[in-house]
């Protein structure tokens, strides 16, 4: 290999490695994004046989440390691989390292070591590398106060608890990305439940697809399915009405039918302000009006025409508008008692204020009926971003916006039902810092993800992904896409992620703490061995789930 020393110089360098107890090779190469090193078999097994506090280094993801003139540069193990044109018993192996950080002495700091993120001073051939030890790990992951919050155990050992940065993970928002079964519901919750422990008064909404998360939050949340969800319909933006109203069928009378539903909007809150100028009123304010005024200004506009043909946009709204009002599946929109104004109601209801020892809230919408599930978690996006941005300054309180299956609200693609539900979660990704709107993007379909929402995310939790597409979407949006840390996401085990980006001092291997059973969301999988081994005995379970089933809820 281009730039390996001499077989004399490397006989004496590796001779002088194994007689200092921490050493365990030297650099051979430097680049500006890694090194490589010529280590000794013999040292790298040393501290197999040691029972100390030093971290065995050979193992891939393994962090070593390099003396330079100002401290020590760490890096991680990306490759190990035989040295070039030996034959026999493998005695050298080459490392290839990345870098991790720079850490200098700081005897009065409370581990003695100030780790940066950035390298200063930069390795040279034949500089020692060393073993690191658990306080040297303790000095990059293991801070504790109240900025920080603990998740798990750092790789390999598990000694040293990994911290997160509370403040620069929430600020820059977060993703928590892998296959499916790998455990990301369970990390999500344990990742709620530390920042609930730390921050009991929190502001905490999670849009819960399959109902998982009620049982986790029992404790410390407030539960909102369709028969206690209060969401007006009025509080809809004209977007949110044509998607409802008009849908994405394509036809001649389409753009038609969108003119005319404007002019019925905007009537409609003009005529239901009673306090505001009209000329301050456009089809977006939220105004509660009547859907009655509506049925009857399409029907005053309907007898004016003469043709017949110009009346089929008129009818088409005026039938889907009384649809709507019949269908007892939209009562939690459409219902005649939620023309009244009580936005400030369901603001204190969905953002816990005041929190009363409820951080959570979590939104069930396995229940909201499909036609109308994607302006529900637009609406919710939405009125999250807005009361921020209205409400900034004074006592406005910061709010996470958790998004469960974010690929289903959040699509690559432009042209689907949920093109409102995307801008609004991409408007909080790109400006909901500003305004204290932090966003947590869940999903198991990564390359299916907006990448314009995901790469917004400053914290990436990536847990074990074994398609490879994924992969290499995860790569492009990662803060820090380290050759070694990426090669590792098909090997992690269940409850074990990389963490990368500003949440983490520098990207690391955890193992998630296990969470108490009563803090798990119920999304374990059917035992099938043990399931199909006995007959059905009782046949109850088949009226309760029709009856369910009819009454759209449990």
């Amino acid at each position: 290999m281009n730039g390996l020393l001499n077989e004399k110089q490397t006989e004496q360098l590796s001779k002088l490695a194994l007689e200092l107890s921490q050493e365990i090779g030297f650099v051979t190469e430097v680049s500006g994004n890694g090194v490589v090193a010529l280590c000794a078999v013999e040292a790298l097994n040393r501290s197999l046989e040691k029972d100390d506090s030093t971290l065995p280094p050979g193992q891939i993801g393994a962090i070593v440390k390099i003396k330079v003139i100002k401290g020590f540069v760490y890096a991680t193990v990306r490759e190990v691989v035989r040295q070039e044109n030996s034959t026999g018993p493998v005695q050298h192996v080459i490392m290839y390292l990345d870098y991790l950080g720079h850490g200098i002495k700081a005897p009065y700091s409370p581990t003695g070591v100030m780790f940066d993120r950035g390298i200063s001073d930069f390795p040279c051939p034949g500089q020692m590398v060393y073993e690191t030890t658990l306080e040297d790990i303790e000095s990059i992951f293991g801070a504790n106060d109240m900025n920080h919050f603990h998740v798990g155990t750092v790789f390999p050992q598990h000694v040293t608890q990994a911290s997160i940065m509370t403040d620069a993970m929430l600020g820059k928002h977060f993703a928590v990305l892998g296959s499916t079964g790998t455990g990301k519901s369970c990390t999500v919750a344990l990742l709620i439940h530390r920042l609930v422990e730390r921050m009991p008064n929190g502001h905490i909404i999670m849009l819960d697809p399959h109902n998982e998360y009620e049982a986790a939050f029992k404790d410390c949340g407030e539960h909102f399915d369709i028969n206690n969800l209060r969401l007006p319909y009025w509080m809809m933006n004209f977007e949110e009405h044509v998607e409802l109203f008009v849908g994405l069928r394509r036809s001649l009378d389409r753009e038609v039918e969108i003119d005319i539903l404007r002019r019925c909007l905007q009537a409609a809150r003009i005529d239901a302000a009673e306090t505001m100028s009209s000329e301050k009123i456009t089809v977006d304010t939220p105004i509660p009006y009547k859907l009655s005024f509506m049925l009857k200004y399409l029907e005053n506009e309907m007898g004016r025409l003469e043709n017949p043909d110009t009346l089929t946009p008129y009818m088409r709204l005026k039938n889907k508008i009384e649809e709507l009002r019949r269908d007892a599946r939209f009562s939690f929109m459409f219902s005649g008692l939620l023309a009244n104004d009580n936005l400030s109601e369901v603001i204190g209801n969905l953002l816990r204020f005041p929190v009363n020892g409820k951080p959570v809230s979590t939104i069930d919408l396995s229940g909201v009926p499909s036609e109308i599930v994607n302006v529900v978690v637009s609406m919710i996006s939405r009125l999250v971003f807005d009361f921020a941005l209205w409400s900034k300054g004074g006592d406005a309180k910061p709010i996470l916006l958790v998004c469960e299956e974010a690929h289903r609200y959040v699509p690559t693609e432009d042209h689907t039902v949920f093109a409102s539900t995307r801008k609004a979660i991409e408007q909080i990704a790109k400006e909901g810092r500003k305004y204290g709107v932090s966003l947590g993007l869940v999903s198991q379909r990564p390359a299916d993800v907006s990448e314009s929402a995901l790469s917004q995310c400053g914290t990436i939790f990536a847990m074990r992904m074994n398609n490879e597409r994924d992969q290499n979407f995860v790569s492009h949006v990662m803060p820090e896409g380290a050759k070694g840390s990426l090669a590792a996401l098909s090997s992690l085990q269940n409850r074990e992620a990389l963490i990368v980006g500003e949440g983490v001092r520098a990207p690391v291997r955890v193992k998630f703490d296990s969470l108490d059973e009563s803090k798990r969301p119920s999304s374990t999988n059917p035992a099938y061995s043990s399931d199909w081994q006995n007959d059905i005995s009782n046949q109850t379970f088949i009226n309760d789930a029709i009856k369910h089933w009819r009454s759209q809820g449990r």
